[in-house]
């Protein structure tokens, strides 16, 4: 029974990582970036506050914790949150499932990190190969700029850069926020990115010229509820019942799931690069997620 819930844990994640990109692209129909990050931040921090509350979690007071919350917030959070959400916006925005077979490169970028600039995991000529297979499909994907509706290069590259941002922040966690609770840690970094869009949303955007009917206010509840505060909640259930390696296997779903959403219910368009070029990003992180399973009597002897 725990595995069927683990299980359900690991889908229903799938599910609010991979359809946000759906919902961006929705509620950017009458909301500007900024005031979509920033709302979609301010109900994922109030939602971890009451979980933090329900289970008297205590807050730090080190200074020098709140720093590296400052980093994740403004790294792992609030700079790639806007640039995929301006990457969405507008007649020349990326299509949401193109945002989400890009997004699926953050793997890609944790092995380069790992392997060649930390030098904590090897850096073997199979991962190298999956590096290639999956540049290779990113090359494809920029190439779709022909179609205004996929978004130019410069859209896509900002989906990118938000994938490298990704994969840095996930190794600077391990290094810097070991021990300290995952609904502080998420919500630490939510509190400062918050306080950081809010800022820059109510100084460069014109609030009165948007407007919020119910359609983008469930957007903004389903990212904020699901996509950022339950989603951080599975992630850690996931992580601690199954380990690092298997739970990346949710990397292999969210492209798929983006790219369903986006055709089925915002009519996108499903052509040939989309459907190769995300074809080899998924095989490029598989190749470098892959570990060879040890004959049984090794494994006994290890």
């Amino acid at each position: 029974m725990k595995e069927q819930r683990i299980w359900l844990a690991f889908v229903v994640l799938a599910l609010a990582w991979g359809t946000s990109f759906m919902f961006i692209k929705i509620a950017l129909q009458t909301v500007q970036p900024l005031t979509l990050v920033s709302g979609r931040l301010l109900i994922g921090w109030l939602g971890l506050l009451a979980i933090a509350a329900l289970y008297g979690l205590t807050w730090p007071r080190q200074w020098r914790i709140w720093g590296h919350f400052l980093v994740m917030g403004l790294f792992n959070t609030a700079v790639p949150f806007v640039l995929i959400t301006w990457a969405e916006f507008g007649a020349a925005g990326v299509d949401s499932g193109v945002a989400s077979v890009l997004n699926g490169t953050v793997p890609l970028f944790s092995i380069v990190l790992a392997g060649l600039v930390l030098r904590t995991e090897p850096f073997t000529p199979g991962r190298l190969l999956g590096l290639l297979v999956g540049f290779a499909g990113v090359v494809i994907l920029l190439s779709r700029s022909a179609d205004v509706s996929a978004g130019g290069v410069v859209q896509k590259g900002a989906v990118i850069l938000a994938a490298f941002m990704y994969a840095a922040s996930s190794s600077y966690a391990r290094r810097y926020l070991q021990g300290l609770h995952p609904v502080i840690v998420a919500g630490g970094q939510l509190l400062v990115a918050n306080l950081v869009v809010g800022v820059a949303a109510l100084t460069l955007e014109d609030f009165a010229a948007q407007s919020f009917p119910w359609l983008t206010l469930v957007s903004l509840i389903w990212l904020g509820l699901l996509g950022s505060c339950l989603a951080y909640i599975l992630y850690f259930t996931v992580l601690q019942a199954w380990g690092a390696t298997r739970t990346t296997l949710v990397t292999y779903l969210l492209p798929v799931v983006g790219v369903s959403a986006g055709v089925i219910f915002l009519g996108e368009l499903l052509d040939w690069q989309l459907l190769v070029g995300g074809l080899f990003i998924l095989s490029g992180v598989a190749v470098v997620n892959w570990r060879p399973r040890r004959p049984a009597l090794a494994r006994h002897f290890s």
